[in-house]
């Protein structure tokens, strides 16, 4: 098994996968090759349909939630298609396996007074101050994901245009505005970057030896203020992207370019947003269609007259 992992590992970066997504992958097949090799079936061609299924059963009685059941189902999809196309195995035993079905929660968002104060949190006397204040104002301006912004470099950011260049999920690029503030604690941050004395030239955001900060570091470092404005569970770094494209549909932005900026590759990602304020869908239809504008028009009238 382990051969066929490394090659599927190959495999994945051959197809352009996102670094985080190869990592997943990985470790949903790693925990299913434990699995096998407490069943004795530490063999391609022990895999069927009746142990992938009895895995699962093993993780429903382990309590892993659905949400986790139907990623590692996906991976293991993967992973037999990849033996498959390759000749390892003749059929494809996980396809007819069903993904368990689970309900998707609506995500969580700060509202324009938290956010605000979460941004004006880092203090501005010392030189990790300044930078998590650019950190706080990039992650709010763009709504980027945080293995974005741990891989963004100077040179992808246009001062003057007021735009970034990001490489997404899928090695997509995409091109999304950021605002003055946060141009102004860039500057203030870029000041001052030296002085973490950076080992690479061109990474934006470094730690104090001036080495990368990697996506566990950058959510710890915001986990730190979150923790300081908010006890609510479920509030996270992620979070702050959540209220980007909140506040956006909030006050009129299209969800088609919420889309784009958001790096989502089917609309009906970014359409859970507007569940989260069916108010602000309720005008929009008010606005939009012939006939409940006429209808709104001719309530506002009846009220004039009462």
């Amino acid at each position: 098994m382990l051969k066929y992992i490394e090659e599927f590992k190959v495999y994945l970066q051959s197809q352009n996968c996102a670094k985080n997504t190869i990592l997943a992958y990985l470790s949903d097949i790693n925990d299913f090759h434990i699995y096998l090799i407490k069943e004795n079936r530490d063999n391609i061609h022990s895999i069927d349909k009746e142990i992938i299924r009895a895995y699962l059963i093993f993780l429903m009685e382990n309590h892993i939630s659905n949400r986790s059941i139907s990623r590692k189902v996906s991976s293991i999809k993967v992973f037999c298609k990849f033996l498959l196309i390759n000749d390892y195995l003749s059929i494809n035993p996980a396809k007819y396996v069903k993904t368990p079905k689970y309900s998707k929660k609506l995500p969580v968002f700060f509202s324009v007074e938290e956010i605000f104060e979460l941004c004006d949190l880092p203090v501005s006397d010392n030189k990790f101050g300044i930078r998590d204040k650019a950190l706080f104002e990039m992650f709010y301006s763009s709504g980027l994901r945080i293995s974005e912004v741990a891989d963004i470099s100077i040179k992808d950011i246009d001062f003057k245009q007021n735009l970034i260049t990001v490489i997404g999920k899928g090695s997509k690029k995409r091109v999304v505005p950021i605002t003055i503030s946060c141009i102004e604690k860039l500057n203030n941050y870029l000041k001052i970057r030296d002085s973490f004395s950076p080992e690479d030239t061109e990474i934006l955001f470094v730690s104090k030896s001036g080495k990368q900060l990697d996506r566990n570091q950058l959510y710890a470092i915001m986990k730190k203020y979150i923790n300081q404005i908010s006890s609510k569970s479920g509030y996270s770094p992620h979070t702050i992207r959540h209220t980007f494209a909140s506040h956006l549909l909030q006050n009129g932005a299209d969800l088609l370019s919420i889309k784009e900026m958001l790096g989502h590759s089917n609309l009906s990602t970014t359409e859970i947003y507007t569940h989260i304020n069916p108010e602000n869908v309720r005008s929009e239809y008010l606005r939009g269609h012939p006939r409940a504008k006429n209808e709104s028009h001719n309530n506002e009238n009846q009220k004039t007259k009462k």
